[in-house]
């Protein structure tokens, strides 16, 4: 009996030492976060942000694409709205545009 005793007692300091010893994961911040519909109305109103349908035909435009959609993104501090947009050649093209300026903040390969 002593002996079953002094082995559950070796094997429950072995998996005690094995939780304490695991290195702590913990996962970054995400770097974008995207906004529901609710959301994003409410943000467009506080922080005077261009709508998103205006900033999806302007990228579509100028990418000479077909719009799919936009949602806007808090990206780091920044708002963003991720326009997809549907090339000619049948490509899904992924732009990304500051809310604030209009500017293309980020390409493809940055997400």
């Amino acid at each position: 009996m002593s002996r079953a005793l002094a082995l559950a007692g070796l094997v429950l300091a072995s998996m005690t030492a094995c939780v304490v010893a695991a290195p702590a994961q913990t996962s970054p911040p995400p770097r974008r976060q995207c906004l529901s519909a609710t959301e994003t109305l409410d943000v467009i109103a506080a922080n005077r942000l261009a709508g998103p349908s205006e900033t999806l035909g302007k990228a579509a435009g100028a990418a000479r694409a077909e719009p799919l959609g936009a949602r806007l993104c808090r990206w780091n501090e920044d708002f963003v709205y991720e326009i997809t947009l549907l090339r000619a050649d049948g490509r899904v093209l992924r732009v990304f545009v500051d809310a604030a300026s209009g500017k293309v903040v980020g390409s493809p390969s940055e997400n």
